[in-house]
């Protein structure tokens, strides 16, 4: 429910499995709908098995979303709207640590007979879990082909083995076809593992993660750069009867300015590639980073880390390259400088690592823009900027423009640029078919990931340029979905069941901790921020009970009995957060729905009682309202009703692939 004040009006919306599906915003928001709410409340009852499913279902890589997720659950967590949103990342790491793959690594499997990871998902999804990205149910879909006789084992090619790649494999192999990955780099992972830096993600757990997915039958190719050593047609040729782009986007950018031509400009991307793969790096004293997203954030943090790591050796893995690394010194930069050209509330970095890199004493410079980088016998010397200001035109739009004799040089001795990054698509020829589009990307269908090449899907950053990880795992499942129908010359829909329980008093949210604040887990000193040392900790259990009792159980809906209803208003008065408001029908407005209602109810139009109020006749019927946003579900409403006209009820649903 809306207010329009100005026009004494209420725009409203009926209840329907839509309504309260979108009830629950952090699930909505969620681009694989992982049920958080469900592992959050799971955490409640001490059932950490349990939340470690419902956080896995949907999400193969659950385990680093617990730690390096953009968390768009949190931004549309209602609590947010209150104080601040629910720790739902770090409850999720919570619940991963005892039975995700880290168990394998580093805590004894005291549980769950010894399962954990993928071997804890069960036959059957839990309720609001059961979506048609969850691994239960993609198990269900197979189980059902397998019993029609449906072909399976078909050869599929995946090309890139980063999130998207992965996911898409995942789903692929689970739905029964064979799918092989192939990768240009020396291991698999994709930016998640040559972009995250160490301290985010550990490497053991990533590389544990992307077992569980080979393990499912997939096939994977290492060191296979596409264009270079196979193209499309190549694929064809070997049987692959569907393919998968999803290369990323490893190409940086850059700026046009004087002087990047100079030795010690380096790419961030590079920069994080050269990094998380053993080389040898070396920036000098001071360093400056210019751009204000994640990747910028990441690489100054890093430098800080890692002015000089020494090289991999020629025949290590990654893992043995790493584990030398640990043996070392390594030093970092003394001076590290952040140069972004908005306000420092515009950059797209989050909030929380942004913090974490100005504790660690990064110096960060806003409204500057670069304009050339200074140099001497080609090295860089310095960064010139030029401080910008904020102008509007005539239809509020806002440009920045350069302050006239502001410029100053940052004397430094490297410059790493954050600026974007982009897909390389060298590998496009005229005879594959592939429509790339003018921001070189290629040209996909958003709800099938269809390119205009038969047969050929892509997804993640080579369609929609850099995305989330979380994102790109969506990507993977809608196009493990699209490249099913293609194979199996059919069509897969889906089949959506929702039902509301009444629930006790006893399981609505305490009191006690609506006032409750929020805290992240902690983090460890700023003395050992060194290295690979990974800075944020994992919540205790009496921390993690503390936030998960904030969350506000939005799947519980506050359920009106109308014909019971005497209209005493005594729910609106008790209502600690004013939600609720009894209001004649005449102000109502919203969709032919609604007004169907109107008529079905009172026999007559809603135009009619709008006349009749303009008559000044008294109205005639009235409705009762609520303001989603502000329900803390406190159940006082249904405490304090005379008549038990209103009751508190969970609103259960499940999803189901079925043949249209």
């Amino acid at each position: 429910m809306t207010e329009d004040r100005a026009r004494g009006k209420y725009q409203v919306e009926l209840v329907d499995f839509d309504y309260y599906r979108k009830q629950i915003p952090c699930q909505t928001a969620c681009p694989v709908h992982t049920d958080a709410r469900g592992y959050v409340n799971a955490v409640i009852e001490g059932d950490y098995q349990g939340g470690y499913v419902r956080a896995r279902e949907p999400n193969p890589f659950a385990s680093t979303c617990g730690r390096v997720c953009a968390a768009h659950c949190e931004k549309a967590c209602r609590r947010g709207k209150i104080d601040a949103p629910i720790a739902i990342r770090a409850l999720k790491r919570f619940v991963c640590e005892p039975y995700g793959v880290e168990a394998k690594s580093h805590v004894p499997p005291a549980r769950g007979k010894g399962k954990v990871g993928m071997a804890l998902l069960p036959e059957e999804s839990p309720l609001n879990a059961a979506t048609i990205q969850s691994f239960t149910q993609l198990s269900v879909d197979r189980a059902r082909a397998g019993r029609r006789g449906t072909r399976t084992g078909i050869p599929v090619a995946v090309i890139g083995a980063g999130p998207a790649g992965l996911s898409a494999a995942h789903d692929l192999a689970i739905l029964g076809h064979k799918p092989t990955i192939f990768e240009a780099a020396p291991y698999p992972g994709g930016m998640t593992l040559l972009g995250v830096p160490e301290y985010r993600l550990p490497r053991d757990l990533l590389k544990l993660e992307i077992g569980e997915i080979l393990d499912l039958g997939v096939e994977l190719k290492l060191n296979s750069r596409l264009g270079q050593d196979f193209l499309l047609g190549d694929l064809r040729k070997q049987g692959f009867q569907a393919v998968f782009i999803a290369i990323g986007a490893h190409k940086d950018r850059g700026m046009e300015i004087e002087g990047v031509q100079l030795d010690g400009v380096i790419a961030a991307v590079d920069f994080l590639l050269n990094i998380n793969l053993g080389y040898r790096v070396r920036l000098g004293d001071k360093v400056v980073v210019v751009g204000g997203g994640d990747v910028a954030v990441d690489a100054a943090r890093l430098a800080a880390r890692l002015g000089e790591v020494y090289e991999q050796l020629a025949t290590g893995s990654l893992v043995t390259a790493v584990d030398v690394a640990r043996g070392v010194l390594r030093l970092g930069v003394r001076d590290v400088h952040m140069v972004y050209r908005g306000a420092r509330e515009e950059m797209r970095a989050s909030e929380e690592e942004l913090t974490g890199a100005l504790e660690e004493g990064i110096a960060l410079h806003t409204a500057l823009t670069p304009k050339r980088i200074v140099g001497g016998n080609g090295k860089v010397a310095g960064l010139e900027v030029v401080a910008t200001k904020s102008v509007y035109d005539e239809k509020g739009r806002r440009s920045l423009v350069p302050v006239p004799g502001s410029e100053t040089v940052l004397e430094c001795s490297s410059i790493i640029m954050a600026v974007g990054q982009q897909s390389d698509l060298s590998f496009v020829r005229p005879e594959d078919g592939i429509e790339t589009t003018r921001q070189n990307t290629i040209r996909a269908d958003t709800e099938t990931l269809a390119t205009t090449a038969p047969g050929v899907f892509a997804g993640g950053d080579v369609v929609f340029g850099p995305r989330t990880i979380i994102e790109a795992v969506a990507d993977g499942h809608k196009a493990a979905r699209a490249m099913h129908n293609y194979l199996s010359k059919g069509r897969a829909g889906m089949v959506r069941k929702g039902w509301l329980m009444e629930v006790p008093l006893s399981y609505l949210p305490r009191t006690q901790y609506i006032e409750a604040p929020r805290t992240n887990p902690a983090k460890i000193s700023l003395d050992r921020r060194t290295g690979i040392s990974e800075v944020e900790t994992v919540f205790d259990s009496r921390s993690a009970y503390e936030q998960a009792h904030r969350c506000l159980k939005c799947h519980i809906q506050t359920v009106f009995d109308s014909d019971r209803c005497i209209l005493c208003g005594g729910c609106v008065d008790i209502c600690p957060r004013d939600c609720l408001k009894l209001v004649p029908v005449e102000e109502l407005e919203g969709s032919d729905d609604m007004q169907a209602v109107v008529r079905g109810r009172y026999g007559t139009e809603l135009k009619a009682f709008r006349e009749a109020r303009n008559k000044g006749l008294p109205s005639r019927a009235t409705a009762m309202i609520k303001d989603e946003t502000k329900c803390i579900r406190c159940g006082l409403c249904y405490r304090r009703c005379p008549t038990s006209a209103i009751t508190m009820e969970a609103f259960w649903f499940e999803e189901k692939l079925v043949e249209e």
